[in-house]
């Protein structure tokens, strides 16, 4: 398959997988994201991790993280939250710099930092650069030679397959992270979180490029999908 076919598959994909998710009520949506939670807890891999990577939920139409952030805070783990920083200008040059406005995953330090967080225009925490609970501290950068190597990442997504195959929301914010991240330190274990919507018959795949990173495995009510390792 082309690169092109592949991006004209991607968006229809996407395009229908979100009209879908806009219509799951707020009720059903934190059902299951609290059957995923309990899933969760029960994974040896996330006991054990010391260093974590996890998204922060939209308000309407994603898996909300809320308890789990709140856990991992709560038992003492090394948190990390994606930022993207705003476009340095509007000029036509910064606009087509894609590296100006890369993902960082930034520290979260306390359930207090996290309480005293503002909403973005997506309704979703934004823990900013700075802390909230230490005032003139800048945030911990995952990328900083001092920070701990991330054990795991909490990654989100559009749609997913049984293949571990990932659909995003068309930005590759997570496929550049993790090649930068990587290039440095070993890949930390990838798991996406999933509603059951979210998950592709088994007949069906999410149509990938080169450039696409796979997870290792996939949380949805409905159990823990493993990547056939090759």
């Amino acid at each position: 398959m082309s690169t092109q076919a592949a991006f004209a598959l991607k968006a229809s994909l996407r395009k229908s997988m979100l009209r879908t998710l806009k219509g799951m009520s707020d009720g059903e949506v934190e059902k299951q994201s609290q059957a995923v939670f309990r899933i969760l807890l029960d994974q040896p891999f996330f006991k054990e991790a010391k260093s974590i990577g996890c998204y922060l939920s939209m308000k309407h139409g994603e898996l909300r993280t809320n308890g789990i952030v709140d856990h991992i805070l709560k038992r003492g783990s090394t948190l990390y939250t994606p930022f993207i920083p705003p476009p340095p200008s509007r000029s036509p040059e910064a606009q087509r710099s894609s590296s100006s406005q890369d993902m960082r995953m930034l520290r979260l330090y306390s359930s207090s930092d996290l309480e005293r967080c503002p909403l973005d225009k997506w309704g979703i925490l934004d823990p900013g650069e700075t802390r909230n609970d230490v005032e003139g501290e800048d945030r911990e950068d995952v990328m900083n030679r001092s920070s701990p190597p991330l054990d795991l990442i909490l990654v989100p997504g559009v749609a997913f397959d049984e293949e571990c195959n990932r659909l995003g929301r068309g930005k590759a914010y997570y496929d550049r992270f993790l090649l930068s991240y990587t290039s440095k330190r070993p890949s930390p274990l990838l798991v996406a979180l999933a509603l059951s919507p979210q998950i592709l018959e088994a007949s069906e795949r999410v149509p990938t490029t080169e450039h696409d990173f796979r997870l290792d495995g996939v949380i949805s009510p409905e159990g823990v999908v493993w990547r056939e390792k090759k």
